[in-house]
């Protein structure tokens, strides 16, 4: 490119009609190279395109999968939710049962206690109706 245009000047010092050539040839060279570079900045863009086209496929499928996972996720934790539930009636369900064994043992003891009452009662009796 240097050398073109090194050649241009030389040869607009020599003659007119010579510099017009030269320009014409530089504007010929000119007009292709930018032809070409916008064949270049095309195919540049074309890929660019693409790249992002295949971006935006692989970003759909990463959220298609992560709607999935999500809803796993809920599924599973309903579940959980579900045996929490369950958990917590059964836990409420063995302590009116302990209550109830308790009040159980309290009245066993305290029959326990009236049937030695009674037979102390019944061998007091006993023994004053041996006495008399």
């Amino acid at each position: 490119m240097k050398f073109l245009t090194i050649a241009a000047i030389a040869a607009l010092t020599a003659t007119p009609a010579l510099a017009q050539s030269i320009e014409r040839e530089q504007a010929r060279a000119d007009y292709h190279q930018a032809n070409a570079d916008a064949a270049r900045a095309q195919m540049q863009k074309e890929d660019a395109q693409a790249q992002a086209d295949a971006a935006q496929v692989d970003a759909v499928d990463a959220q298609t999968k992560a709607n999935a996972a999500q809803a796993d996720a809920n599924t599973l934790k309903d579940a959980a939710d579900t045996r929490q539930a369950q958990a917590n009636s059964n836990q409420a369900k063995a302590s009116i049962a302990q209550s109830q064994a308790d009040s159980a043992q309290a009245k066993a003891e305290q029959a326990a206690a009236n049937r030695d009452a009674a037979l102390d009662r019944a061998d007091a009796a006993r023994d004053a109706a041996r006495n008399n």
